[in-house]
């Protein structure tokens, strides 16, 4: 889980505490830390972070979370988390934030934003979403959260307090949003608990004010806006039940009745909207069933419930998206003709759905012949044609080009793509797989580290750039950018060294 294998370490390694008997002293901490390479956010109360600063600590939280292994770095999730938020946010009175919107493998009702527009989104709270407006009126309500400032106002009245240093906060106010109330409640110092505590949740003024915005955006975007109101209402029947242990979302977003009533309130005034789930929605549910498991015998449940729930589904969409869940967990099993055989399936029912054909194209070429995987290989260059902003699309393509080989026609594609810019880590991940297979390090090297500039981690990028510079296998011009780089990398960590010393 999320919260236990990254916080346990992070608390442990910026506090020097020792984890108690439980279920966290079976964590490696040995393996486990986080250095916070905070920006200088100034040392006067009262003075607001600037989303610019926000964006940098949200950046380099971010960094941490994409390496922990509840990351889910999965395609057609974040581009279908991302599409949806956009939809959202264009129509929101915010456009100071380049929201980034992902999934994190975990069972519980949760979603979470951190600083700078970064909001997370837990698979369970996918998978539990009884329709698609109740997802996009959850992740709304976090963008408000962002949009009014919530979090950088929290931060900055932190900033008078003696009790946390800023980055010890940070690291509180990530365990609280990630659902670890222990390991928020740990960074506190002796009596300071409580206070800090009470710091780490949202006001009831900022919970009503992230509703009525959240509210407008989804009714501006087209969803129904008793999604929102639907879902709280039933985080607020179904918590008596939870006793002790309520769900992370109320730990930190209070639920009080006086709010699901103004939620009502201004829901009838907004007036009543019909909003059919996309299939995006239902498909990216059944993926989600499937990879928020890890294990084997997690996958055999799902692949035997699947089967069940298929047997009793009424309608087509219903239908298509358990079929294709089925193809992605028999994949999962390496049951290698029933994840063929449900893959066509579910294109049959779904039509040219992009998510349905890559899925198709994908297990074609991993269990098919020689044959098979030409053919998935020009399903897969159609989809790039048919979706050209589509990062799934062009990461499918590219992979099967790079895995029969062809590593200079997978460059020459990546040079002519249009949903990748070289602002993204993975153009330059792609990059670097087969400038290695080439044996070209100096451009691989360079690639490396062009990715982590992209992650914003700039000591790596440092170390890869020298082994570039080291293996000297490049010609004149690569050379040139290798020192280039270098240089300015350098010059970019020293200056950011003298910003701390102030």
């Amino acid at each position: 889980m999320f919260t236990k294998r990254l916080l346990v370490s992070i608390l442990c390694a910026h506090l020097a505490l020792t984890p108690t008997t439980g279920a966290w002293a079976a964590q490696d901490l040995a393996t486990e830390s986080l250095n916070l390479n905070l920006p200088s956010m100034g040392a006067v109360a009262g003075t607001e972070l600037s989303p610019a600063e926000e964006q940098a600590l949200g950046e380099e939280m971010m960094r941490q979370i994409r390496g922990d292994p509840s990351y889910l770095n999965d395609s057609e999730t974040l581009e279908y988390l991302n599409r949806l938020g956009y939809k959202l946010v264009s129509v929101s009175d915010t456009h100071t934030y380049n929201f980034f919107f992902y999934p994190l493998i975990d069972h519980s009702l949760n979603a979470f934003a951190i600083p700078g527009g970064f909001i997370a989104v837990h698979t369970g709270l996918i998978v539990a979403a009884q329709s698609e407006s109740e997802l996009a009126g959850v992740i709304a309500h976090e963008v408000g959260h962002v949009s009014q400032r919530h979090i950088a106002r929290m931060i900055d009245a932190q900033k008078g307090n003696a009790a946390l240093t800023l980055g010890s906060f940070l690291l509180a106010l990530l365990a609280a949003r990630a659902g670890s109330g222990q390991a928020a409640t740990a960074l506190a110092v002796g009596g300071q608990a409580a206070m800090i505590q009470n710091q780490l949740s949202y006001s009831r003024s900022a919970e009503r004010e992230a509703d009525r915005v959240g509210l407008t955006s989804l009714t501006r975007a087209g969803f129904d806006p008793k999604g929102m109101e639907n879902f709280f209402m039933r985080l607020q029947q179904n918590n008596r039940y939870y006793e002790a242990a309520a769900p992370a979302y109320l730990l930190t977003h209070p639920l009080t009745v006086e709010r699901i009533s103004d939620m009502e309130n201004r829901t009838r005034q907004l007036g009543a909207r019909t909003h059919k789930d996309s299939l995006d929605f239902v498909l990216i549910q059944q993926r989600m069933r499937v990879l928020q498991e890890t294990k084997r015998d997690g996958w055999l449940k799902v692949i035997n419930e699947m089967k069940q729930d298929l047997a009793d589904a009424k309608d087509n969409r219903r239908k298509t998206a358990l079929t294709y869940g089925l193809s992605v967990v028999s994949r999962k099993l390496n049951l290698k003709e029933d994840a063929i055989r449900y893959a066509n399936q579910a294109v049959s029912l779904g039509g040219n759905n992009a998510i349905l054909l890559k899925n198709q194209s994908e297990v074609l070429f991993l269990f098919g012949n020689n044959s098979d995987k030409n053919r998935a290989l020009q399903m897969a260059k159609r989809l790039v044609a048919n979706n050209p902003l589509s990062e799934m699309a062009v990461k499918l393509y590219a992979s099967e080009l790079y895995d029969l080989k062809r590593y200079e026609e997978t460059l020459k594609f990546m040079r002519s793509q249009q949903a990748m810019t070289q602002s993204n880590p993975s153009y330059h991940a792609i990059n670097a797989r087969c400038y290695r297979a080439l044996k070209q390090m100096s451009r691989h090297y360079m690639a490396v580290g062009d990715m982590y500039m992209a992650q914003g981690d700039k000591r790596a990028a440092e170390y890869q750039y020298n082994l570039a510079q080291q293996a000297n296998d490049g010609d004149y011009y690569t050379m040139s950018q290798v020192d280039g780089k270098l240089r300015s990398v350098r010059a970019d960590i020293i200056a950011e060294e003298k910003l701390k010393d102030r």
